[in-house]
């Protein structure tokens, strides 16, 4: 099993390295940096992650809210 977490982190390692390298190269030719944060933000996966970030934000905050109501001592 440590094998296989060794093979799944080198994969997601050689993806971040590449998609770096993708933005690199995009800045040397001359891209412009609207371009590549509205292909970011257009991605299903951009709006799954704020989908997330929203309910996670919304569970701590009813979470604090409930345990601001509990008085323990």
């Amino acid at each position: 099993m440590k094998k296989a977490w060794s093979v799944i982190l080198a994969i997601v390692f050689g993806a971040i390295l590449l998609g770096a390298v993708c933005i690199g190269v995009g800045y040397i030719t001359g891209a412009d940096i609207s371009r590549i944060t509205a292909v970011i933000e257009g991605s299903p996966v951009h709006a799954y992650v704020q989908m997330l970030i929203q309910y996670w934000n919304e569970a701590v905050t009813t979470a604090t809210d409930y345990a601001s109501t509990i008085h323990l001592f």
